[in-house]
């Protein structure tokens, strides 16, 4: 079996649970207070998924050679700290026309994280898409087509990647091929929600994450290569907006239709996954694909915060 009949394979008794997923926002015009969102402005922090694996250097070395679970060094310094990401959807509501699936607004989907070193590991500019990357871009969920791994493995069994997680609404859409009630039953943010998780950092730490563009045909929102700089190695962990670290990018994997938003293979529209056209293409930034369709800033999208806790 080919890598694009695998593909084709997920999740097929839920006639594509991307479109049971992605229907959790329907019915109300696309308001913020869709899904697991509490009273419309996203999840709270005690319910957010974390990294439970715990980041590498969770204890610092204390003056006697030993670990110390203050976490400080001999300096006086933190060697490990937790900070809370936030995810929110600022999108226009009405974005698109009102006749799409979507009610014209633009949906963010259930995604993947990493707390790594290096370069971000959801993607390569250039490159082809991972299948776990081309599961969540053309589909929504972060957890892959039916017999491959989805992104969130691939991220976990990643070299530079110190701990990883998916991040998701607090309650989910109840779906008989996912009876845990967990992704990849989760439905999708309108604008005015947003996701929260917190994630265990050490200083040169980065973050990189991923989520569909919805509707798109295989549109999503990450970190730009170098991912979000946590902690700097000179300096303190971040805390503010770190949005302008964001990008929207194509994944290459399949045409993008006409009109935008409306395209009979985009998510919620289509009645399988992955049943577009094979693109055969590579990641690129989305500002720099020239397929006459118009699409807004990442700014215009997400606002992407860290704050320590």
């Amino acid at each position: 079996m080919t890598h694009r009949d695998a593909r084709r394979r997920f999740l097929t008794a839920s006639g594509g649970l991307a479109t049971l997923a992605l229907a959790g926002c329907l019915g109300d015009g696309g308001t913020g207070d869709q899904g697991g969102m509490d009273d419309g402005s996203g999840m709270d922090g005690d319910s957010a998924m974390n990294g439970d694996g715990g980041a590498d250097g969770d204890e610092a070395m204390d003056g006697d050679g030993g670990t110390d679970d203050d976490e400080t060094g001999d300096d006086g310094m933190a060697e490990s700290a937790t900070v809370r990401v936030r995810v929110e959807n600022v999108a226009s509501p009405d974005f698109y026309p009102a006749e799409t699936p979507t009610d014209g607004a633009v949906w963010i989907t259930p995604g993947a994280y990493a707390v790594h070193e290096g370069e971000n590991p959801v993607y390569e500019l250039g490159e082809s898409a991972s299948i776990g990357l081309e599961a969540l871009a053309e589909a929504g969920p972060p957890t892959g087509f039916e017999g491959a791994d989805g992104l969130v493995d691939e991220l976990e069994a990643s070299s530079v990647v110190a701990h990883s997680g998916v991040y998701a609404p607090a309650d989910t859409v109840a779906d008989p091929n996912d009876p845990t009630g967990e992704v990849p039953g989760a439905p999708p943010i309108a604008p005015g929600g947003a996701f929260e998780f917190e994630v265990d950092v050490s200083p040169g730490h980065r973050l990189s994450f991923a989520s569909m563009f919805v509707p798109s045909n295989d549109v999503f929102v990450s970190t730009e290569e170098a991912g979000i700089v946590l902690w700097p190695e000179d300096g303190d962990p971040v805390d503010g907006d770190v949005t302008d670290a964001a990008a929207l990018f194509d994944a290459g994997t399949e045409p993008n239709a006409e009109p935008p938003g409306r395209g009979p293979d985009q998510a919620p529209a289509q009645e399988a996954p992955d049943q577009g056209a094979d693109e055969g293409g590579v990641v690129r930034r989305l500002r720099e694909v020239d397929d006459g369709h118009e699409y807004p800033a990442v700014g215009d999208v997400v606002q992407v915060t860290v704050t320590p806790t």
